[in-house]
């Protein structure tokens, strides 16, 4: 077991993964090597991340029963993740991902869905009760039930994470609870076009710490009424699969390791580029070790 009780809520997917030259022009079929099937998801990926640093983690989505529900499960079980079903024994479709990568240099394009409407067979009361978090991260699915357990992590002073990866009606809600936002640079607000409206919206709603992550870019961070940068270190990069739901793992961990915004981020940033010299959202777990940077 680890230090630190981390608690995510979010989404699971399967990821099905091509490789490709170059990106395909209509029309064409592209013959290449058979994909890789992974689990995936801003939450699962996360809580992998945290579970890697920390030792475990504890995580909560919907799986249930289908095909794919014994893949899900092994890989949670191979990565220490201690998975609870917001669907219970309930048939549940899964999520879809169909990514296809560039090996040129990682670049990629993803096709995908929502997940179904599921009726929590979890208490979120009891939940919180029951593990006891020193944080909780959310990737705003499953609205309902993570709403409540934000509330209720607020209620108790557990720090809410929030990975804002595209804007949700949710977030309105979740925003209020939130005391640090990592974000994408596609994370757009209402009416906001570009990163700096984004920044000006954060801070109207008091979000007391926030970050927006840009690839191979600066991470763009607001802390103490000031707006800086973390450096990104340079890197070969094979696959960015994944890699911002590293960043949100990492410095969930980060964070309650050393209490500090910026040097979390600076840390967990160093863990998601190293994720990304590797294919897909599990491979470089096998290789990273504390110590590296």
């Amino acid at each position: 077991m680890g230090d630190f009780r981390g608690l995510f809520i979010g989404l699971t997917t399967i990821d099905i993964q091509y490789f490709v030259g170059e990106f395909p022009k209509p029309n064409l079929k592209i013959k290449s090597a058979p994909p890789d099937i992974i689990i995936g998801g801003p939450a699962a990926n996360a809580a992998v991340a945290f579970a890697k640093l920390n030792g475990n983690a504890n995580f909560v989505s919907s799986v249930g029963e289908n095909v794919f529900s014994k893949l899900i499960l092994d890989d949670f079980h191979q990565t220490n993740v201690d998975f609870a079903d917001l669907a219970g024994n309930k048939i549940f479709s899964p999520v879809l991902a169909t990514v296809v990568t560039s090996l040129k240099n990682g670049d990629r394009n993803i096709f995908t869905h929502n997940p179904e409407i599921i009726n929590s067979e979890i208490d979120p009361e009891h939940l919180i009760e029951t593990i006891s978090p020193h944080i909780v991260m959310l990737d705003g699915f499953y609205p309902e039930f993570g709403i409540s357990v934000a509330k209720l992590a607020k209620q108790k002073n557990i720090p809410v994470v929030l990975d804002c990866g595209s804007w949700k009606p949710q977030y309105d809600e979740l925003l209020h609870f939130a005391d640090f936002v990592i974000c994408s640079e596609n994370f757009f607000p209402q009416n906001a076009v570009n990163s700096q409206h984004t920044i000006t919206c954060l801070q109207e709603r008091k979000v007391p710490h926030f970050a927006i992550s840009r690839g191979e870019k600066p991470i763009l961070f607001y802390h103490n009424n000031c707006i800086n940068k973390v450096k990104i270190h340079q890197t070969e990069v094979v696959d960015s699969l994944g890699a911002g739901d590293v960043l949100h793992g990492a410095f969930c961990f980060y964070y309650l390791k050393c209490n500090d915004f910026i040097k979390a981020l600076e840390k967990a940033s160093e863990v998601a580029t190293f994720s990304c010299k590797y294919k897909g959202t599990r491979q470089w777990i096998n290789f990273f070790h504390e110590g590296l940077f």
